[in-house]
């Protein structure tokens, strides 16, 4: 990757979570959050009414995580040019964030699959829904993996004029830290660990859209720095 190759996959990044929230929220109308309280009727009405939205919401979702493989490519390529060179968290951080990016994808899949027969029996409906809350809250393991490996590695770096801030690094372990109430939703159905609860939902997205903010800044600041090749 040259200079210019990698700053644009780097700035594609949030441009795809300005689509990622676009289509969630204002389009499919994912806002208010659907309770997971909800009845099965209640939940295949909200399919059935907003039919079309919903199908165009999630594609638009699926096009702009798009943009987190070539995001995660370059953020693996800078930390490889920490000191030590090749430093194993940066594979590390790669197949993590693999991972994740499966886990960003595969939940828009099965919602689009709860919306593509709105008339079918409720329960099924309910069950693709559920389905598509749990793969987009709970898989949190992946993204602490690639969080920890990335503030491990910065935090590492004993350079004079090290690739990345150490504050980064501290940041990273910080929002690691925030995506683990996700796991416990599987145990409610209503309070802040629900999937669309204050612990579970809200605020770890709030921490990924900073992390999707924050860490192509840095990252493209780190590419700026990079010596050119011979």
């Amino acid at each position: 990757m040259n200079r210019r190759t990698q700053l644009v996959c780097v700035w594609l990044a949030p441009v795809g979570l300005l689509l990622l929230a676009a289509g969630f929220f204002a389009v499919a109308r994912y806002f208010p959050v659907p309770s997971p309280g909800w009845t099965a009727s209640r939940i295949a009405d909200f399919y059935r009414d907003h039919t079309t939205r919903t199908r165009l919401g999630l594609l638009l979702c699926f096009i702009g995580v798009g943009v987190w493989g070539p995001f995660v490519a370059v953020l693996t390529r800078q930390m490889l040019r920490i000191n030590p060179p090749r430093n194993p968290m940066a594979l590390l951080q790669m197949i993590a964030g693999t991972a994740a990016w499966i886990f960003l994808l595969l939940p828009l899949l099965v919602l689009s699959a709860a919306a593509f027969r709105p008339d079918r029996p409720v329960a099924i409906t309910q069950a693709l829904h559920d389905l598509g809350w749990i793969l987009f809250i709970m898989p949190f393991v992946p993204f602490v993996v690639q969080n920890v490996s990335i503030g491990v590695a910065i935090l590492q770096d004993k350079a004079a004029n090290p690739v990345f801030p150490r504050w980064v690094g501290y940041f990273n372990f910080w929002v690691a830290f925030l995506f683990l109430p996700g796991g416990l939703l599987t145990f409610f159905k209503g309070g802040p660990f629900a999937y669309n609860g204050l612990l579970a939902f809200w605020i770890p997205v709030f921490v990924f859209c900073a992390w999707l903010v924050v860490m192509p800044w840095v990252t493209a600041q780190a590419v700026l720095t990079e010596p050119e090749p011979d």
